[in-house]
């Protein structure tokens, strides 16, 4: 049998208050996929990052790579093993391009006198996009443009760069957040090439479709301790999640009944814009309508364009009646629309801010007096919502950014829920989320169209669109081409339009 490529022993990793790995045992081994499962605040980003070199492990941990030993919380020494990530947050830099990305990621490519040869360095990065399928990426545009899946497959095309010629881990650190299911394919099929040359692969993800497609072994992780690894062929996907949360969750349908009556709470008319041609959608009080679309159909665009993070060139959207200004964030969150967008880490939360702070940012005048800030009273709101969400965390006034990437995702639904909304908007509203902590949003998502708001979800996961929405709308070539409600609204249904969409934008 085959030595095991990385092994490591009694890895704890301790913060204060809080012991985030607990005496962790794990073995890697060369040329398999093995996917590290577990819910938010597990203690799956800390063992990356205890890897990666960014967190420095208690003492007593060790590790070997190849029989040798190799330090853990050694960035310099992870790199020269040939060990790379892909971060769920992404680590790219928005202000430059694709082409600056990845040179500044595996070296720029020079000439005499040092020079940098910008034509090699810009035919890379578009090969090895184009190697992930992402082909029509404009490589000379500011990152901080394109889409999520966009820059999704800008890390990945920087990690995945000359690996051929020294690889040995590649760690995934949930890469297809934003990406639809022709795009994630795409992604399999790399790890299949770069398996046969040899190379491990630890693949984290909350989609445990995906890790019974992809990874030949899965270890889960619960409240910071190994529970077990086993071969995935062994155990069944509900066998998996009462692993990762304790016990059996059965599957439900968070979809509330309606009775359409009335006048479209949200309405939106005539959009235009990038890859938007031209939108109309309504939405009544107490609906949830969900968007499914391919990457490149205006899916991607739409919630931007609502909610005024974007100009639109076209089109209007109203609320309750009131057209509200095209790029006005603050009308339109005076008008009652909240939104939770899909890239957590660039729109969502201020790292360094207090849980407290970015729970109440988008309004903290209900604590005021005066011209004083009560932050006796932010604080005890913000452990209302900790209490009410399940938010894991060691008090309301740490930084966010010590929370989980699923924690941080319930801290921006609570800063939306607690305006009360009369427009919630949700994009990718699961991204990052485990499989108990998902069942329980979804449930926060059908309370909110209870209370009567208008609520519009765009997701990738046709599944969860499945479950929560009254009805789904199907985006192709930037305008609504179908639409599934009743016993039509299927996920065989949605994905078979997508399917055949994607195939004629292909012709």
């Amino acid at each position: 049998m085959e030595p095991h490529l990385l092994v490591a022993r009694h890895l704890s990793k301790t913060f204060p208050g809080q012991v985030a790995l607990n005496d962790i045992d794990i073995a890697i081994d060369a040329g398999r996929t093995h996917a590290l499962v577990g819910q938010n605040g597990s203690g799956k980003s800390t063992f990356i990052k205890v890897l990666a070199g960014y967190h420095q492990p208690d003492e007593g941990s060790e590790a070997e790579l190849n029989g040798a030993s190799f330090t853990l919380g050694d960035g310099e020494a992870a790199h020269a093993a040939g060990i790379r990530f892909v971060h769920q947050d992404l680590g790219l830099v928005n202000i430059l391009s694709a082409v600056e990305n990845i040179s500044m990621g595996v070296g720029y490519t020079t000439r005499r006198f040092g020079r940098i040869d910008w034509r090699a360095d810009t035919q890379r990065a578009k090969d090895g996009l184009a190697a992930l399928g992402f082909a029509d990426v404009d490589v000379t545009v500011p990152v901080g443009r394109l889409a999520p899946s966009q820059k999704t497959a800008v890390a990945l095309a920087r990690a995945l760069d000359g690996w051929q010629d020294h690889a040995h881990l590649l760690v995934l650190d949930e890469p297809t957040a934003s990406l639809p299911g022709d795009d994630v394919e795409r992604l399999f099929e790399a790890i299949r090439i770069l398996k046969s040359k040899g190379v491990a692969i630890l693949y984290v993800s909350h989609h445990l479709d995906e890790v019974f497609e992809i990874a030949d072994d899965v270890t889960v992780f619960r409240d910071g301790r190994r529970v077990t690894t086993v071969a995935t062929a062994s155990i069944d996907h509900g066998g998996l999640i009462e692993l990762m949360i304790g016990h059996r969750l059965e599957r439900a349908n968070h979809r509330s009944s309606i009775r359409l009556e009335g006048e479209p709470r949200l309405e939106v008319r005539g959009l235009e814009g990038g890859t938007v041609r031209g939108v109309d959608l309504r939405v009544r009080p107490g609906e949830i309508v969900g968007v499914a679309g391919i990457t490149g159909s205006g899916r991607e665009m739409l919630v931007p364009f609502i909610t005024g993070q974007l100009p639109s060139d076209a089109g209007e959207v109203v609320v309750d009646g009131v057209s509200i200004p095209n790029y006005d964030p603050a009308a339109t969150i005076a008008a009652g629309v909240a939104f939770v967008p899909a890239d957590r880490a660039t729109l969502g939360v201020v790292p360094f801010a207090s849980v407290t702070a970015n729970l109440t940012l988008a309004d903290v005048e209900r604590h005021r007096r005066g011209l004083r800030l009560r932050h006796a009273e932010e604080v005890a709101e913000c452990l209302e919502w900790i209490d009410r969400l399940s938010i894991k965390t060691a008090g309301p006034l740490v930084p966010v950014a010590s929370l989980s990437g699923g924690n941080q995702q319930k801290v921006l639904f609570g800063r939306s829920l607690r305006l009360s909304p009369t427009v919630l908007i949700l994009d990718e509203p699961t991204s990052g989320i485990d499989v108990a902590a998902k069942d329980q949003i979804l449930r926060l998502i059908d309370q909110a169209a209870v209370d009567g708001a208008a609520v519009l979800v765009v997701s990738t996961d046709t599944d969860e669109l499945v479950q929560v929405a009254h009805r789904v709308v199907v985006m192709v070539n930037g305008v609504i081409a179908e639409e599934f409600s009743g016993a039509e609204m299927t996920t065989g249904h949605i994905e078979h339009a997508l399917l055949a969409t994607q195939k004629a934008g292909t012709r």
